[in-house]
């Protein structure tokens, strides 16, 4: 399974997140690096931007700098993680860009160019905004977690 993930990923990962979202972050990598499924990650990204800005800073927090280097490690290996750059993606039809909110397009363009991948979000208002797309998998987390962890 190629799952599209987004900010959720490292707002929960973060020291000053809650305690369930750090537990649900965890236990999604936990399962996650045990399966054969993998990570897709837009290279120019809101994602991107934000995992490098948390990397930098996790030398602030303690216990932060060893998690967030295991995740350059996971986001570096091939067999777990999938980069796209502009050029491996399609442009969405009109239909669907305009529905998709600005910040979000880059994970529905990462559906889009293969459309076997799940978004896994958090974001409610994402996927009620875009339910009617056929074949849009948009998975909130919580429901993901209670399949993911049998």
């Amino acid at each position: 399974m190629e799952i599209i993930i987004n900010e959720w990923l490292l707002n929960y990962l973060r020291p000053d997140a809650q305690e369930s979202d750090r537990r649900a972050a965890m236990q999604f990598l936990n399962v996650f690096v045990k399966k054969c499924d993998k990570i897709v990650i837009k290279r120019n990204s809101r994602f991107v931007d934000k995992f490098y800005d948390y990397s930098k800073r996790s030398e602030q927090f303690v216990n932060s700098k060893p998690l967030f280097s295991m995740l350059h490690l996971l986001f570096r290996d091939a067999d777990k993680t999938i980069i796209a750059y502009d050029r491996d993606l399609q442009v969405l039809p009109e239909d669907i860009d305009a529905k998709t909110p600005e910040d979000d397009k880059y994970l529905i363009e990462l559906w889009y160019s293969n459309q076997d991948r799940i978004v896994l979000t958090t974001d409610a208002k994402l996927r009620d905004k875009l339910k009617d797309i056929p074949g849009l998998k948009i998975c909130l987390l919580p429901e993901f977690l209670k399949e993911y962890l049998v």
